[in-house]
């Protein structure tokens, strides 16, 4: 009868073992900072928000945001801050945020142009093509981008009908951002200049390329009196996305 009780007992802590493993791995997956980690599941997290600006057609650039609610309630996000004249997808980022920190995020980036739900295959269609758009052009996605396009598994953008046409009058059309050093941008503007495209690079830094500094944050007063590192004017959606990024933690 002892050794019977010695197995069970032997048995039952065995039990009690592997579930503080599984407990201690679960907890590990939820707080690791490695997105293939922390993101490894979310094809199986329902969309509950994915927003695309109203103006990004005619602006030409614009943060799109997907969320996806984890198991825990929070909310896992991604931005893809599109060009859609140029670049793809200029810059990405993905973060877990809670519900109210979601809404701050969704109406600071509201003020750069009205954001609008559309269909989540909508959504992955647009960002896939904007990156294989900059591709196509010798622009990479953002190097994030591997990691923020987790947040789209599981999405089908065959099932989205649209088609859209990237470029401005059908060529693509470079703009200058304070991202991109003055070497850098002549670099991409002699490329797209080879492509057939057209470009604003300012010859000198106090220029404003086609007046485009306020494409976004146009509220912001602060953003008005910042000035980029070589003295010329910041480029606000460029300004936003490093501001999101220090307020987000990357």
């Amino acid at each position: 009868m002892s050794k019977q009780h010695g197995a069970r007992e032997q048995k039952r802590l065995a039990k009690q073992k592997a579930k503080r493993e599984a407990k201690r791995r679960q907890v590990a997956r939820r707080n690791s900072p490695d997105p293939t980690i922390r993101l490894k599941e979310a094809d199986g997290w329902p969309i509950v928000a994915s927003l695309v600006p109203e103006n990004l057609w005619t602006m030409g650039l614009g943060n799109l945001i997907v969320a996806r609610k984890m198991p825990d309630g929070q909310l896992a996000c991604a931005v893809f801050l599109v060009d859609v004249y140029c670049l793809g997808v200029k810059n990405a980022l993905w973060t877990i945020l809670g519900q109210s920190e979601f809404h701050a995020l969704c109406r600071k980036l509201d003020d750069q142009g009205q954001l609008a739900q559309v269909t989540p295959e909508y959504f992955a269609k647009l960002v896939y093509c904007a990156a294989d758009f900059g591709q196509s052009l010798g622009f990479p996605p953002h190097r994030d981008f591997r990691y923020a396009q987790r947040l789209l598994a599981g999405i089908d953008p065959s099932q989205c009908p649209d088609e859209f046409e990237f470029g401005q009058e059908g060529r693509p059309l470079y703009i200058r951002g304070p991202a991109e050093t003055v070497d850098e941008a002549h670099t991409i503007a002699a490329r797209v200049q080879a492509l057939g495209g057209d470009y604003a690079v300012p010859l000198r830094p106090s220029e404003t390329p086609l007046e485009m500094a306020n494409l976004a944050d146009g509220t912001d007063a602060e953003a008005d009196d910042e000035r980029a590192g070589d003295g010329g004017p910041v480029d606000r959606s460029h300004m936003t996305q490093r501001r999101l990024r220090r307020w987000l933690g990357f």
